[in-house]
């Protein structure tokens, strides 16, 4: 069901802008994929945040908390309902203590890599391997996105979530787990900024390291077409998916225009113009190979939003 007019205009209020109606959806992810939404919000703070949240849950409307788009696959038909975009919350802080060491505080809507890059410069260790990571904090955050052998949990101090009563709730790290790209938040909460505990570092030291995975990331990674970073979760066995995906033959396989990378095969990338029908044969064909031929269950590591209709 789509949203009405006049929830349109009360949403539109709470924001203190209009929202933005029938943007396709392509142009708000990383694979550049997916049809018109009826209608995205773009909050700016954490009280208009709570404020639209509120209201969609009293009126049943039909949602979905989007932020840098690069995990997510959304239907060639769109999205009936309403996309929140936390994107513009972007609010930055860096406190130091008197041995160097600092708590570094980022909104949900500032990208992982931005806040990468500015410990680096600040001389503060800890975030480096995340470096290339391309999804904004609260959305790695609340997936436990990781690189290089590290992950957020790894360094996650603190968070701050809205929960589904719209009120504002800080988790000390102890209070919260975390696993294989998963964080263990309050049921259906919203991550509104996190604090990562960062050590000193001799800054020629912590670029040199920086180098170092970019070095790796740029030379294991496809690059040049959209992605969605890996598709699959690697399996309990200790096989990568990506080294398993090659082994049964799927690197260079298109479907459409979405191919499997020949770089790393667990990336499917969009090639020429793909639509997500095509990516979602390709990752149906995989599956199936996987369970049939070597028994293993595959779990995605990127969300298949479909239409609603």
């Amino acid at each position: 069901m789509k949203i009405s007019k006049t929830q349109i205009k009360t949403l539109g209020e709470l924001l203190g802008e209009p929202l933005a109606l029938g943007i396709p959806l392509k142009r708000l992810t990383s694979y550049r994929i997916g049809g018109p939404a009826d209608a995205v919000a773009f909050p700016r703070n954490s009280k208009t945040l709570s404020s639209v949240l509120l209201f969609v849950k009293q009126e049943g409307i039909r949602h979905f908390l989007l932020g840098n788009g690069t995990n997510v696959l959304f239907d060639d038909e769109g999205f009936r309902g309403l996309i929140i975009a936390p994107i513009r919350m972007k609010q930055f802080s860096v406190d130091k203590d008197s041995s160097g060491a600092a708590l570094l505080t980022a909104q949900a809507g500032i990208p992982l890599s931005v806040v990468v890059w500015r410990a680096c410069k600040l001389g503060l260790h800890g975030m480096e391997p995340l470096w290339g990571i391309p999804g904004s904090v609260g959305g790695s955050v609340a997936c436990n996105a990781g690189s290089g052998g590290s992950s957020l949990g790894d360094i996650v101090s603190k968070l701050t979530v809205l929960d589904t009563n719209g009120k504002e709730i800080e988790l000390e790290k102890g209070t919260f787990s975390y696993g294989y790209r998963f964080c263990d938040l309050p049921l259906k909460s919203v991550v509104l900024q996190a604090s990562f505990q960062l050590s000193p570092l001799n800054p020629d030291e912590i670029m040199k390291q920086l180098q170092h995975f970019r070095n790796t990331r740029r030379l294991s990674q496809p690059r040049g077409f959209p992605s969605c970073g890996c598709v699959f979760k690697n399996s309990s066995n200790g096989l990568a998916a990506g080294e398993l995906i090659e082994k049964l033959g799927f690197k260079g396989v298109t479907e459409g225009g979405a191919q499997v990378s020949n770089v790393h095969a667990n990336f499917i990338i969009n090639r020429n113009m793909a639509k997500a029908r095509d990516v979602l044969a390709l990752i149906e064909k995989i599956a199936e190979a996987a369970y049939n031929k070597a028994g293993i269950t595959f779990e995605l590591e990127i969300k298949v939003v479909r239409s609603g209709e």
